[in-house]
């Protein structure tokens, strides 16, 4: 366990990097105007992601180990392309009013669907290293291109944006299949198609996926609040600073990905429950030392890396510090009830993070602006985290003692 999550720390940080890398291209050559446009877009592209991964996300890792693998990819690929197209058309009904390029979004959206469902499972066949693969092959494209394009056209930034992500993310699904006709021959994807194990996939997606989809309205709702009523300029200043506090959740993401495959696979709570309680230390103990680092950068250090539009990021995510700390220990206590294929206290947390969410945002977003957009986050993780812990607290018995008693080691190398 140890290995696999080093590696899916080290191949998270390097997307990380090369994220990084693209929020920098975008906000010195297209200034916060764009940069808020591209979050948009973006932003979007996940909502596709997520809705498609009803059938086709990382319920896929539970199910995997109880069904037949060959069974579960078709339904997979079907729903993906009538979420694609649904999705398409209600953007070219205007039902999002602000939305650009819906073309391309419905040509990325389901590209990354179907690469979601190939990473997915070469995850759950604890094929790890391939999994994180997909994840850096997009960005070691895009990267390049739009070095070598943004200083050279005279596109509108964001139309170069999009235009490097396709063959990037085209180049991502030729290597996805590659990978998993390893694990699964095609001809078997149809000949071994079930409707009893569609419908084991669609039970257990449609409550797992909407876990994901409500907690993606808990990470990205009042982005659309932000960039189309205050303006995509402010989006793009908020969605830099978002990109560099984030960076400290690569941790607890790397851990809580490993630890769901482990405890989809495993038998014993009480152990389960351990191991939770020890990866909890760590990833709030690294957390808040990653924080610390971010905090203590001066605030010129902005303006002068992305550009003078950006100088205010720091001001302006100030009260986002804390809700991304507090979040850290969601991400991974959510682990252990995904893994046990407990949802009703995750939909629980996550429904009470977004009521939290929307009523924050309505009051604080018009009159603070991007304060007010940090605070809103912030108090809706820490509701969502509160809920979460206390539960699982109580459900398991665990008294405060414990959390000061288990051991890290044991738990970790297990």
């Amino acid at each position: 366990m140890q290995r696999q999550i080093l590696f899916t720390i080290f191949s998270r940080g390097s997307a990380t990097v090369l994220n990084f890398l693209l929020v920098l291209l975008v906000a010195r050559f297209g200034g916060p105007a764009v940069k808020g446009e591209v979050t948009l877009f973006i932003t979007t592209i996940w909502f596709f992601v997520f809705f498609s991964n009803i059938l086709g996300g990382h319920i896929l890792i539970y199910l995997v180990p109880r069904n037949r693998l060959a069974a579960l990819v078709f339904p997979a690929y079907c729903w993906s392309v009538i979420i694609t197209l649904l999705g398409y058309g209600l953007l070219k009904a205007n039902m999002v009013k602000g939305i650009l390029y819906p073309e391309y979004i419905l040509m990325i959206g389901f590209l990354s669907s179907i690469i979601t469902i190939h990473q997915t499972l070469l995850f759950a066949h604890k094929k790890v290293q391939s999994a994180n693969w997909l994840t850096l092959i997009p960005l070691f494209v895009q990267v390049p291109l739009l070095i070598w394009f943004y200083p050279e056209t005279a596109l509108h930034p964001t139309l170069v944006f999009i235009y490097s992500m396709l063959p990037a993310y085209l180049l991502a699904f030729v290597v996805s299949i590659g990978l998993l006709q390893k694990i699964i021959p095609f001809s078997e994807v149809i000949t071994k198609f079930s409707w009893l194990e569609v419908y084991a996939t669609f039970k257990n997606g449609v409550a797992f996926q909407l876990i994901e989809i409500l907690q993606l309205l808990n990470l990205r709702l009042y982005f659309y609040q932000l960039g189309l009523q205050q303006g995509a300029k402010y989006l793009g200043v908020f969605s830099v600073g978002i990109s560099v506090l984030e960076a400290v959740w690569i941790i607890p993401r790397s851990i809580a990905t490993v630890n769901y495959i482990k405890a989809s696979n495993g038998t014993k709570i009480g152990e389960e429950v351990e191991r939770v309680i020890s990866l909890l230390k760590i990833t709030l103990s690294l957390c808040a030392v990653g924080l610390f680092i971010i905090y203590i950068c001066p605030t010129e250090w902005y303006g002068y890396v992305f550009g003078e539009g950006f100088a205010n990021v720091k001001h302006g995510v100030r009260f986002l510090f804390p809700g991304i700390w507090v979040y850290s220990a969601l991400l991974v206590i959510s682990s252990f009830y995904l893994g046990t294929g407990q949802y009703k206290p995750l939909l629980i947390a996550h429904c009470i993070g977004v009521i939290v969410l929307l009523i924050a945002s309505y009051m604080l977003i018009p009159q603070y602006v991007l304060s007010g957009a940090g605070l809103a986050a912030t108090l809706s993780f820490v509701a969502a985290t509160l809920m979460l812990s206390i539960y699982f607290v109580w459900q398991n018995n665990i008294t405060w003692h414990k959390f000061f008693s288990t051991s890290i080691k044991s738990t970790f190398l297990k």
